[in-house]
């Protein structure tokens, strides 16, 4: 317990900025149950793309008791109807975001568990004071976010060791999540349920206007860029009044970059040192600032100072297009007078493989390893991990579960495909945004990683501000980053 306090003091001392997942700080619990019935460094790799299987028609697996020999997946617990229990849920999406739906089809198999959950922000603050809450007893699942805060719960033993349950389930995690590579000293701690894909919305009317032809289905980042000066408005003044195009808000989203062409372990190298003196990066961020100063990208030291959101500066027609990840949800709530559609997230260089194509893993479903009820918090976890995982796409993330019927989320985000039709282009949204099986990046090494993350955070913050010049601060990025592994090791 001692270790466990020190952690989350440190932790709130050394924290990164949020990554933008909604809900409040401090929340009413709430509760949802339908009328009860009777009755250190990660592990082995694995594979950077998506893979193929469980389907959706195997998810419908019913609560009868499966035979001893069975190999198939065991997704809602055998005798189900009559679990009992209560669940401590903490999640970052409120509950018209998809978790009261959840919870609702949850209870329609396990009527005789409560699951109560509340919303933390997945902010510096709200991270601790979800790590706080698991010291003291108060949690039994937990959507948790980012490699860096998931991996330092794993590491101080604050969640289930479910590699057994997994086994037992017959739920190997390349064929249902895609990728094994999210373990811990070899056992398995979080469902990689959950993640981003990352695209480029685009205002439908401001694309046709401007007689720019059909959406790429590829595009190399000169060509993008290319679009964001065509797309840019400027006033009698030479003012910019409409950007062409922008960054995602968050600090360290132009590595994303580097992920598209590096397709694993983004930080490191192939013998897991820093590899910030790798070309790319300074390629990437440099592109990044003179895109800011031609005036065709909106400014991301403007979005920092303001917590201003791309989402936002889209939506209200500021930005004619935008790298995005979690538009979805703010959607119909915004009513933008304009159609909206999607192009893929683009390549470094023509015809390489694109490891942003597909759902990048980021929320992590996981079990307190002080849970109260375990068997009842495992089912949950499980639960949400597999046939609730859609439920996320009403929060603007995504699902990694290889079961995901693409067919249902239009009418989960939207309502119905054709109220849907109302604001996006229906299929570009399906192509891009849902992007199942598509190749994906993934990671395998996170040593130092989280120390890396916030070296990252305030290097590019000096750039962004003119503190530092790229170059500079891609020096001591690398020379830092290299301390921090070698320390860790």
């Amino acid at each position: 317990m001692k270790k466990l306090l020190a952690y989350g003091i440190s932790l709130f001392m050394v924290m990164g900025m949020a990554t933008g997942c909604g809900g409040q700080q401090a929340a009413e619990t709430k509760t949802a149950q339908t009328e009860a019935k009777p009755a250190a460094d990660a592990g082995t790799a694995g594979a950077a793309g998506r893979t193929e299987g469980g389907t959706a028609d195997s998810a419908k697996t019913t609560d009868s008791a499966k035979p001893a020999d069975s190999t198939e997946p065991v997704y809602i617990e055998p005798g189900a109807a009559g679990m009992t229990g209560t669940v401590r849920f903490y999640t970052a999406f409120a509950g018209a975001n998809g978790t009261d739906a959840l919870i609702e089809e949850f209870n329609t198999h396990y009527p005789n568990i409560t699951v109560e959950y509340e919303v933390y922000k997945n902010s510096g603050d709200g991270n601790v004071g979800l790590d706080t809450a698991m010291m003291a007893g108060n949690v039994d699942v937990l959507l948790t976010f980012g490699v860096k805060n998931t991996s330092n719960r794993w590491s101080n033993g604050m969640l289930m060791d479910l590699t057994d349950r997994l086994k037992a389930d017959n739920l190997d995690l390349v064929k249902e999540w895609g990728t094994d590579v999210y373990t811990y000293e070899g056992r398995t701690y979080v469902f990689p349920s959950g993640g981003i894909s990352l695209y480029i919305a685009i205002n439908q009317d401001k694309w046709d206007a401007a007689g720019l032809g059909e959406i790429p289905d590829s595009w190399t980042w000169e060509e993008y860029l290319d679009v964001c000066r065509t797309l840019t408005e400027k006033d009698a003044s030479g003012n910019t009044v409409v950007y062409g195009g922008s960054d995602f808000n968050q600090t360290d989203y132009w590595t994303y970059s580097a992920r598209q062409t590096k397709g694993v372990n983004v930080y490191y190298d192939e013998e897991g040192n820093a590899d910030f003196d790798n070309p790319i990066f300074k390629q990437i961020l440099e592109r990044e600032i003179n895109a800011e100063n031609e005036g065709i990208w909106f400014s991301k030291a403007n979005y920092l100072a303001d917590s201003t959101k791309s989402r936002d500066m889209f939506l209200n027609g500021t930005n004619a297009t935008t790298v995005e990840s979690i538009l979805t949800r703010y959607i119909t709530a915004a009513d933008p007078q304009f159609k909206i559609t999607y192009a893929p997230y683009p390549v470094n260089q023509e015809n390489e493989v694109n490891y942003m194509a597909g759902v990048v893993p980021e929320d992590f479903v996981a079990v307190a390893a002080n849970a109260q009820d375990p068997d009842a918090a495992y089912a949950f976890a499980k639960f949400l991990a597999t046939t609730g995982s859609k439920y996320m796409f009403a929060a603007g993330h995504a699902s990694t579960w290889t079961g995901t019927d693409p067919s249902e989320i239009l009418d989960i985000t939207f309502g119905s495909r054709e109220e849907a039709g109302k604001y996006i282009d229906t299929d570009a949204f399906e192509k891009y945004v849902i992007a199942s099986n598509e190749p994906s990046y993934s990671e395998d090494y996170i040593t130092a990683y989280a120390d890396i993350r916030s070296l990252i955070d305030e290097y590019t913050k000096y750039v962004l501000n003119g503190e530092m010049t790229v170059d500079d601060a891609l020096s001591e990025l690398q020379e830092n980053a290299q301390k921090a592994i070698d320390d860790a090791k």
